[in-house]
């Protein structure tokens, strides 16, 4: 491949590039002592169109009318398809995100290492996930990316608490800066937002439940509108997609390269990476029931990782593929036909939805709000897991 998206000059750029307004916003905050205030403006505002309170920080005001916003010639109705997508495919999809996306991500040190700053993170991963869950809900809901929809707000928020964790890292991860480029980078985001989207169409095409086509291209056009929203486009220039892939055939390019440029080469120089991995798998297993455990399913983790990574891959992590536990593997493949079988009757996929946010409902006391961070004590509240 020679295209943009393996070109190693660009993506060296992209990694030099954070979130200059976000930062700036972020400064002005803690210069003007108004950090406490802000989780109290995240719990009010969840969609785009609840109005600003009168009290709200200037540095705060002037990051969300400087916001770019929805670019324009949006396909909505596309929007929804892609949210809809994932609600129909969710039981493969979430697999895909739990036992593909999630660990592939932690064989970069560049993400494990900001992700166990707090020294609390990694043996919560059930609370992390919970956040994540939010963020899928947030953009695959109908609506979400309306005008007056959640997905604006969200990436609004996201972009903040970005800023905010660049402000921690240096206190913490003194060599970061020099060794991996600006923490919460414009390549560094686009690779989450690629396991996000790319990764779980891939995941559930290896585990035999594939998106249909269309699925797959309305959901990705979902994620690349975020990504937009997300500040991932040239400086000044909120609607130039120019740092996107545009197809699934680029995010598999650009995320082939992420992987060669920033994952590991053993499992023992990526310590963090290891810790993180090890504790999704115990909460992957502590999902099986337990009569199901005494008849093997407690391998069922390990089983799908096998099926959406390979051994170098899982050896990146410090994860063994499983041999043999043929009857198990079939019993796990008719359980995601069925699941995704179901999921394409509105009704269980309305259920599907109603039980991810149940989920973050039971852990968070309700919804997933997110916040800023300004100390490393903060990152280990909720909002930010």
């Amino acid at each position: 491949m020679s295209g943009q998206w393996s070109d190693d000059a660009f993506l060296d750029r992209l990694r030099q590039i954070g979130d200059p307004a976000a930062d700036q916003a972020v400064a002005g905050l803690i210069a003007a002592g108004r950090t406490k205030d802000v989780s109290a403006i995240f719990k009010t505002m969840r969609a785009n169109d609840d109005p600003l309170p009168p009290d709200a920080p200037q540095p705060y005001r002037d990051f969300a009318a400087a916001f770019g916003g929805l670019p324009p010639h949006l396909d909505v109705e596309r929007l929804d398809r892609g949210g809809a997508a994932f609600y129909r495919n969710a039981l493969p999809a979430v697999v895909a995100m739990l036992a593909s996306s999630l660990p592939r991500g932690y064989a970069a040190p560049c993400l494990s290492e900001i992700l166990t700053i707090s020294n609390d993170l990694e043996n919560r991963p059930f609370n992390r996930l919970m956040g994540v869950v939010q963020l899928l809900i947030n953009l695959s809901d109908t609506g979400a990316f309306a005008p007056e929809g959640r997905a604006v707000m969200t990436a609004l928020k996201l972009r903040l608490l970005h800023a905010g964790i660049r402000t921690i890292v240096p206190r913490y991860r003194h060599h970061y800066r020099e060794q991996y480029g600006v923490p919460v980078n414009l390549e560094d985001m686009l690779a989450t937002i690629m396991g996000f989207s790319w990764l779980i169409v891939d995941g559930t095409q290896r585990l035999g439940v594939p998106f249909t086509e269309q699925e797959a291209e309305d959901n990705y056009y979902l994620w690349r509108v975020f990504a937009l929203l997300m500040g991932i486009h040239p400086e000044g220039r909120p609607h130039d997609w120019s740092y996107i892939p545009e197809t699934l055939s680029d995010a598999a390019e650009f995320y082939a390269s992420y992987a060669r440029r920033n994952d590991v080469r053993t499992a023992e120089t990526n310590p963090h990476g290891v810790v993180l991995a090890q504790d999704n798998l115990r909460m992957m297993e502590h999902f099986v029931p337990r009569p199901l455990k005494w008849l093997g399913f407690r391998f069922a983790p390990q089983i799908w990782m096998a099926e959406m990574m390979t051994p170098d891959e899982m050896a990146l992590v410090g994860v063994k593929p499983l041999v043999g536990h043929t009857i198990i593997k079939t019993l796990l493949a008719g359980v995601l036909r069925l699941g995704r079988s179901a999921g394409h009757h509105w009704v269980f996929a309305t259920l599907a939805r109603d039980i991810l946010q149940g989920m973050v409902d039971f852990d968070r006391g309700g919804e997933a709000t997110f916040s800023i961070p300004f100390t490393r004590l903060d990152l280990r509240k909720k909002e930010f897991c």
